[in-house]
């Protein structure tokens, strides 16, 4: 008995420990540049209203004002990033967001595109015309243009101060 009084107690501290360092982890997320490629046959808007973000990856809006498909791409369910952009821009987190997936799949409507990496939303990006994502202020190169910034749940048009040094 004691030793099962040990192992739960053992169980519980292991899993506080789990949730301070998820929430340490969490809270060390650098801003988000939302992106789109920097080639001007591939970016087909150089601006963007905040508003108008939710409503394309939550794929409401499906088209550029020039009427080519837009192309949203996030980085996977468990990724930091996709957590803090999920949280900020469609008010909820990924694994909330399945029912509302569940139910537009069979109207024809697929959830945005998902990889496993900046570097793969990068390329995505860069290479897709129509496409936009996010990634790490601290990945930014010149193969994408940012048009917003997220950074401690607000989005905004100013790059924020950020030192990407560790």
């Amino acid at each position: 008995m004691a030793q099962l009084r040990t192992h739960r107690w053992t169980v519980l501290c292991i899993g506080l420990l789990c949730a301070l360092t998820l929430t340490a982890h969490a809270e060390e997320t650098p801003p988000l540049a939302v992106i789109v490629s920097n080639k001007p046959e591939l970016a087909v808007v150089q601006q963007l209203a905040a508003r108008e973000l939710g409503q394309i990856f939550w794929r409401k809006k499906q088209y550029w004002q020039t009427g080519v498909r837009i192309h949203p791409v996030n980085l996977h369910a468990e990724h930091p990033l996709r957590i803090a952009f999920s949280k900020t821009i469609l008010g909820s987190m990924p694994s909330e967001q399945a029912d509302y997936w569940n139910g537009l799949y069979f109207h024809g409507t697929k959830p945005p595109y998902s990889v496993q990496s900046e570097e793969a939303v990068l390329r995505y990006v860069s290479a897709t015309k129509g496409a936009i994502g996010y990634i790490s202020i601290c990945e930014l190169d010149d193969r994408v243009k940012p048009l917003l910034w997220i950074e401690q749940n607000t989005v905004s048009t100013s790059k924020p101060d950020f030192d990407c040094q560790p």
